[in-house]
């Protein structure tokens, strides 16, 4: 008897036993540009545990848990860790169908698999309509890679969420661009995918971007930061290419909630810089230390 009351009590002792939560990191000092596009924030603390940001602001705001493991930020520039809209020449959830009936069932077995994106390009426009109309049913976004203006209207009429390219033919019709802005679909230029056409892709890039219309970033198979450089080389100035870069991205492929700015609550996926973005975007290239998931790396 006296033996089960105490093997009674040692399991109480191991089933209270507090839950170890890892210590707070407070990142102190540095410049936030938080991917919102708002001004930047000078002697800035941000708060990450659990692979969280727990608080960000400025030093005066921002208070430090007792405890906290403390990062020296003094001179380094802290920004969200860049989005790639699209990676790949030939990204994941890419319809290849040449029937609408094919079209609905690549989209069923790729909702099947829970899909966040799917991508189309050089879809006779059957297909591709046939694709949206499944993809809207699932409530997954579709993404078009397209080179000309009319691909993009047809594509647009059939209920695309953005673009992948830019248009490479004409200069765009205002018009059409105050379309994209008003009905808030995004384009990523991928201008490093082709030379072809690239000073009117330059030239349509920055017009869509002074008219409202949400700029992303797409490698699609490059490099993602010769493309970072290649819009701030289009005249898109060097802030708005990191918002572009960041929250932009993270909304287009529907990962703002976690993604994509630095916010209480959001994923802590940031990065301190050596140099300023802000004065030049090639400043990306010289990172100090990554904050991911709470890893972190130097």
């Amino acid at each position: 008897m006296r033996l089960n009351a105490a093997l009674l009590f040692l399991l109480c002792l191991g089933a209270c036993k507090p839950t170890e939560v890892s210590h707070p990191k407070a990142i102190v000092g540095a410049v936030l540009l938080d991917g919102q596009g708002g001004p930047p924030v000078s002697d800035s603390v941000v708060i990450v545990a659990d692979g969280r940001i727990m608080a960000a602001g400025p030093r005066s705001v921002v208070a430090i848990p007792q405890g906290s493991e403390t990062v020296d930020g003094s001179s380094r520039y802290m920004v969200p860790i860049p989005i790639d809209v699209c990676a790949q020449a030939v990204p994941p959830g890419m319809i290849r169908a040449t029937t609408p009936d094919d079209a609905r069932a690549q989209v069923a077995k790729l909702a099947a698999t829970h899909a966040t994106v799917i991508h189309i390009a050089s879809l006779a426009l059957p297909v591709a309509q046939a694709t949206m109309e499944a993809a809207r049913a699932a409530s997954i976004p579709v993404i078009a890679h397209i080179s000309t203006e009319a691909e993009a209207e047809a594509m647009v009429t059939a209920g695309a969420a953005g673009f992948v390219g830019m248009i490479r033919d004409r200069d765009v019709d205002p018009a059409f661009a105050s379309k994209l802005r008003d009905l808030r679909i995004f384009f990523a230029p991928a201008l490093g995918i082709s030379s072809a056409g690239q000073d009117i892709a330059k030239r349509n890039t920055l017009r869509l971007f002074q008219t409202g219309v949400p700029i992303a970033v797409a490698s699609a198979g490059g490099n993602f930061l010769n493309e970072v450089e290649l819009l701030s080389e289009a005249g898109i100035p060097p802030l708005d290419v990191l918002v572009a870069a960041t929250r932009n991205g993270a909304a287009a492929v529907g990962k703002l909630a976690n993604e994509g700015t630095i916010q209480p609550g959001k994923i802590a996926n940031l990065m301190l810089l050596s140099a300023n973005p802000g004065d030049d975007i090639r400043n990306l290239r010289h990172v100090f230390m990554r904050v991911s998931a709470s890893v972190s790396t130097r």
